[in-house]
């Protein structure tokens, strides 16, 4: 069992992971009660009617909870069901914060985001990102053909109308200590968990024994998503898919700039291979300098390969996961199904 306290998050302050003060807890609950306001407000906003339906994926904790292989592998089941989707996105860590940019797999992840340009890749959609992302979705429905919209984050967004609200949690994460900004790691009080549609829960197998573990009560849809690192590739034959044991026994330099590194570098240890592990910040901004220090033969995840590969004398390899969710993909489906209809 996971506990909200057991697993301390990269990133995180300490105070996080503790109990607050007398003060603090008495500033959180001023602080709880006005992002409950905005909660409601946000509800109360979503009713403007789309030509097409919008699901919102997003987390209440700080940090990567995982809501990125959870939108490419629900975008990949809506394509296998006959549908196409497109997708939107902050384009969290791009240069320029403001304006609405089209993502291509050829899209600088400087410009745009190393995440956005990752699902281009993966999915091959249209991809919108936009710190206003109504006015990205808007965009992505007037310039593409795109039946359902599928937002990476905006939970806590106003003014973004969504049909479906998906709130992800990561087991390995945890959530802290349950207090809200900034004594905690929330940005919503945990209560309002309940009014979104459906709850996802990274890296395990019981979402609802980890829900609870969390201190997190639901009374919605549960489910669970988990990831394997299956196959590898090299940079310059992303085509040849191999199997990861295809590098066991190899001394590798393994470079993971997300947020919960370590089941990265567990999967490739279980593989068999020898690693020299480089841990840098969630969405961090590679250099040259950075790619001098760390050596060769580079292996990573495909977050950090969009950035890393245009740095790197040499290709790299990239480890593709695999994201398992089928239980709530079908559920996102049957929740389409009177769109499908029209």
């Amino acid at each position: 069992m996971i506990t909200a306290l057991s697993l301390p998050t990269r990133g995180w302050p300490r105070w996080w992971m503790r109990p607050p003060g007398v003060l603090a807890r008495a500033l959180g609950r001023i602080i709880a009660r006005w992002m409950r306001s905005k909660h409601q407000r946000i509800l109360r906003g979503t009713t403007d009617q789309m030509q097409v339906p919008v699901i919102v994926i997003g987390n209440l904790v700080v940090g990567g909870t995982g809501k990125t292989p959870i939108v490419s592998n629900l975008v990949s089941a809506l394509i296998a069901a006959g549908m196409s989707p497109g997708i939107v996105s902050r384009g969290y860590g791009r240069a320029s914060r403001t304006g609405i940019r089209v993502v291509s797999a050829q899209s600088d992840p400087s410009e745009v985001g190393d995440e956005p340009v990752m699902l281009a890749t993966q999915c091959q959609v249209p991809v919108v990102v936009g710190s206003r992302r109504r006015d990205a979705v808007k965009r992505l429905i007037h310039d593409h053909v795109v039946d359902v919209v599928v937002c990476d984050d905006g939970l806590q967004h106003e003014g973004l109308n969504r049909h479906l609200t998906v709130c992800v949690f990561n087991a390995l994460q945890g959530v802290g200590n349950g207090e809200v900004l900034p004594f905690g790691p929330l940005r919503e009080p945990l209560d309002v968990t309940s009014n979104y549609d459906a709850v996802v829960v990274r890296h395990t197998t019981d979402a609802q024994a980890a829900l609870t573990a969390m201190g997190v009560s639901v009374t919605g849809p549960v489910f669970a998503s988990t990831t394997e690192a299956l196959v590898v590739y090299r940079s310059d034959q992303p085509q040849l898919r191999l199997p990861l044991a295809h590098l066991a026994g190899q001394s590798m330099q393994a470079v993971a700039g997300i947020a919960s590194p370590d089941p990265f570098f567990k999967a490739l240890e279980e593989a068999g291979l020898h690693l020299h592990r480089h841990v840098f910040a969630d969405h961090h901004a590679y250099t040259e300098d950075d790619v001098a220090l760390l050596g060769e033969p580079l292996i990573t995840t495909e977050k950090d390969a969009v950035k890393l590969v245009h740095l790197s004398p040499s290709p790299i390899w990239v480890v593709a996961l695999e994201t398992e969710q089928a239980a709530f993909n079908a559920w996102i489906l049957s929740q389409l199904e009177p769109w499908r209809k029209r």
